[in-house]
This record gives C-alpha cells, structure tokens and sequence, in this order.
C-alpha cells in the first residue's frame, strides 16, 4: 500500500479554495491503494501534525490549530516523513498560488528527497509569475495580449502613460504572481489606472498591465510531459462580467459553465495544439490547466498557465481530465500518483 500524505491549506490568498480541493481529493483517493495523512498548512506556512480525520462535508474541518514554531512544526513534519518508505511514498502539495504553485513547495520537496505530483520548481516558477511567463511565450513566438510591466517602485504617472499608448484602452491591470484573478481589475480610463495598480501591488511587487482581447477565455487540461502529452476538449465559464474575475468564478449566479465548450472542430483541434504548445514552451510536466482566449477574430491568444489547479468539484481541471480519459476522478488521482512515482524514479 502507497502512502499518500495531502498538504492543504497553505500562506496564500487561495487558503480556502487549497482546502475545498484538499477535501474533494481525500474523499476520493482508493481506500484500498492508499494510506492517507494529511498535513494543514496554515496562513503564516506552519504545518501541523498529521492527522486522518476530517468532516467529508466541510473542507474547515481540515483547519487546524498549531503551536509549534513554523521551523519546529516543519521539521517535525521531515521527522515524520523520513519513517516512512520514501519508495512507496508521495506528496500531493493541494496548495494554490503563491507557495504551492511558485515553486517554494516543490523546491522544499526536491530539497528533502521527497517525491510528489505534479511540476517541479521551475515550471512551477515560470508560470506563477506572469511576466516571465509572457517573456517566454514571446521568445516561443506563441501569440498573446500586448503587455508592459514594472515594479512597484516605479509605478507612476509616466508609466500609466506609457501603458496607455501602447497597450492602449480599455486594458486589464494584475499583479504578477497570484492566483484565481484575485487583484485583477479592467481599466477604462487613465482616471481608474492608479487605483487598480495599487490594488495589484498589494499582492506582488510586480505589476503587469496586458491589452484586453475581446472573446472568450477557454480552459484546457493538459497531462503528461516530453512527447506524451495529452490535451482535454476546452470549457469555459460564460459570464455577463467585464472578465472572468473571482467573484464571476465562484459566486456569481449568472455564470454558467459549458463542458465542452462549443466550437468548430478545426478550431477546437487548433486549441489543443496551441495549448499542448504553451505548456511545453514553458516546461511543464505532469499536469496543468492551460487558460487561453479564443478571440473574435478566431485567433487564439494564452493567458496563463495553472500549475496546480483546482481540484474542488466544480473546478474544470479535474472533470475535463475525467472527460478526456473516460474514467472517474479517482482513476485521475491514480494517474497523477503513478506519473509523479515515474518521473520520481527517471530522474
């Protein structure tokens, strides 16, 4: 029998949505495959005891209270790890945005010998922070938004001007690297500029300002690594909201979800292999949510990558996957083990 030990939680703005996929994917892992320990990780990255008890219908039952120090906690959680037989084990890190998905946790990980899912440090890196990711696709010559950025101590009126004459309006303001549209705002005027960068920089130093592509986001999952990539029809989320921002994500009524997304078959072929493209161009492996814009004028445009996406059950990435494959999701999180196992054992 495997064990699996489930990290959740995590220091990030997506806290919440982390123990919403945590819960779905502990109710769901093969009770005849797997022994299963969960680790909290809470707000200031201190992790807890480990512990096998949890209420399937509230992901807060997850939350737990911790005294030790973040240090102590931390190496409390190595100590216990190191019992175990590191070949039969496995991480599942089910931490959103920052710390889970730039690299700190599977830095952390490579650097204590432990095997895990899905990407490592860096394409976990590139594809947190926006602008080298937008770097890279360039570089890649994979079309997208027209963009600029700058860091926070030179966020001023010359750099709004700048913006405006060569992304020009209406343009969308984020920060950096964060997650789930959190800090993302739709600019009309030079008026609104400030007051949106400013919202940015409270979650990243980095600011990138991106043209705003009139058509419709699509989301695509992709699985596998080198030449053994497999891509998921497209979904998308049909919104009246400006863009696709958090509450238009998780609480809005009048979005609706269209699984598969509706579109000719050329053009979904077109999808696939551009989203196959990005996830390559920027070195993912074992899986990932490809984000791209299919625009009005039938040109395909990437947004961003998801490292980990979400695997709560209404989050695309975990159903298209199911779709794509014809099996249940417990099947999907048996394929992510095995592939984090082989890729462990490869390198």
């Amino acid at each position: 029998m495997k064990t699996i030990y489930i990290l959740c939680g995590g220091p990030s703005s997506e806290h919440d949505i982390a123990l919403r996929s945590a819960l779905n994917i502990v109710k769901n892992l093969n009770k005849e495959k797997y022994d299963k320990k969960i680790v909290y990780i809470d707000k200031k990255g201190k992790f807890s005891e480990t512990f096998t008890t949890y209420d399937p219908a509230d992901e807060f039952s997850l939350v737990k209270e911790i005294e030790k120090s973040k240090q102590a906690s931390i190496a409390n959680f190595l100590l216990e790890v190191s019992k175990e037989d590191l070949e039969d084990t496995i991480i599942l890190p089910v931490v959103h945005g920052t710390y889970g998905e730039d690299g700190t946790i599977q830095g952390f990980l490579d650097a204590a010998g432990l095997t895990y899912i899905g990407n490592g440090l860096l394409s976990s890196a590139i594809c947190m922070d926006k602008v080298t990711s937008n770097d890279i696709f360039e570089k890649s010559k994979l079309k997208q938004a027209k963009y600029k950025y700058c860091y926070k101590e030179d966020f001023n009126d010359e750099f709004i001007d700048e913006c405006i004459a060569y992304v020009g309006l209406p343009l969308i303001v984020k920060p950096s690297a964060n997650g789930s549209s959190v800090g993302v705002s739709r600019v009309e005027t030079k008026e609104d500029f400030k007051k949106a960068g400013l919202e940015a920089l409270k979650y990243d130093r980095k600011l990138l300002v991106e043209e705003l592509i009139v058509g419709q986001e699509i989301e695509l999952a992709v699985l596998g690594d080198s030449d053994n990539i497999d891509v998921s029809d497209p979904a998308a989320y049909i919104t009246d909201h400006v863009f696709l921002d958090w509450d238009a994500k998780y609480f809005s009524k009048s979005t609706r979800e269209e699984l598969p997304y509706k579109m000719d078959e050329d053009d979904k072929k077109k999808a696939k292999e551009f989203a196959r493209a990005c996830y390559k161009a920027a070195g993912c492996e074992g899986f990932a949510r490809v984000d791209i814009f299919y625009g009005k004028n039938k040109e395909f445009y990437i947004n961003e990558i998801n490292t980990f996406p979400g695997f709560t059950p209404s989050s695309f990435f975990a159903r298209m996957a199911m779709d794509l494959y014809k099996v249940d999701f417990s099947n999907i999180l048996d394929m992510l083990i095995e592939d984090g196992f082989r890729r462990s054992n490869n390198d």
